[in-house]
């Protein structure tokens, strides 16, 4: 059974991350599935975290690495801060 496809603005904020993880840390493939603090150092993780909060103009807060593990919780904790910003306007 296949895996319903993402909505396209799921799509565009994964595929800005993977962008920006290629730039920000010069990763020639996609981010890995999984645990990526299986897969990042300690600065990696943080040079990302910068780069999408600057990319999309959101903030994490401290409390958020509890919930983020995959790079689908991230592109879910993305959207949820842009509905949240948004909302505010």
């Amino acid at each position: 059974m296949s895996r319903p496809s993402p909505s396209p603005e799921v799509a565009r904020i994964r595929a800005d991350i993977e962008r920006i993880a290629r730039q920000e840390l010069r990763r020639d493939g996609p981010l890995p599935d999984g645990d990526l603090g299986e897969h990042l150092d300690s600065v990696e993780r943080l040079t990302l975290i910068v780069g999408i909060e600057d990319h999309f103009e959101i903030c994490f807060e401290p409390e958020d690495e509890d919930d983020v593990r995959t790079i689908d919780d991230v592109v879910a904790l993305v959207q949820a801060r842009l509905a949240a910003r948004d909302g505010a306007l």
